[in-house]
This record gives structure tokens, C-alpha cells and sequence, in this order.
């Protein structure tokens, strides 16, 4: 009685350990969110590169219809493991401070 009880808590964990293995795929990635100023644009690949050398894809066009090169933008991306694909991409203001937090009290 004890063993069939024993190979199934055992069979269990497996699973339970190998689903959450297999729960992101092989490379669940990350997300990101950059300020950067692109450097190069090659619209037939759908790709930027900014002045720090990332480079992000869209699978879209319209995404980059209004984006030049030398402009300032904060772009939301997502990294599967291989390449950066843009989520949005938005021309930055050159006098807004993106990322930056008021202090409390002077």
C-alpha cells in the first residue's frame, strides 16, 4: 500500500515541477521599456536601431510611419529570445523627463 502512494506523490511533483518548466516555453523572455534616440531606420525589415545599439523589430509598418531618424522616443518591446519586437513607439518630447520621479519635499 505504501508504495503505489509513494510513486504517486513522486509522479505528481514530476508533473507539477515540468509544467511550470513548460509553462513560459523554453525562454519566456522579458519585457522592456527604453528612452533611446534611433540611430538607423530599415523600414523593408521593419527595424530600428538606437544610438545604443538595440535593435527592435515590428511586424507592423505603421508602427514606424512617423518615426525618423535622430528622433528621441520610448519604445515598449518585448524580447523572445532571439530579437526585440516592438509593442509601441512613441516620439519623446526633448524636454520631458521619462523615468523620472518627483522628489518629496525640498
Amino acid at each position: 500500500m505504501r508504495y503505489p502512494v509513494l510513486l504517486a506523490t513522486m509522479a505528481l511533483g514530476v508533473a507539477m515541477s515540468f509544467g511550470h518548466a513548460v509553462a513560459g516555453g523554453p525562454d519566456a523572455g522579458y519585457g522592456a521599456r527604453e528612452v533611446g534616440t534611433v540611430r538607423f531606420i530599415d523600414r523593408a525589415l521593419n527595424l530600428i536601431q538606437l544610438e545604443d545599439g538595440t535593435e527592435l523589430r515590428t511586424t507592423d509598418a505603421r508602427m514606424l510611419k512617423n518615426i525618423k531618424e535622430g528622433m528621441r522616443v520610448q519604445v515598449d518591446f518585448t524580447n523572445d529570445g532571439a530579437q526585440n519586437e516592438i509593442n509601441s513607439i512613441a516620439p519623446v518630447a526633448a524636454d520631458s523627463q521619462v523615468g523620472v520621479s518627483p522628489t518629496a519635499g525640498d
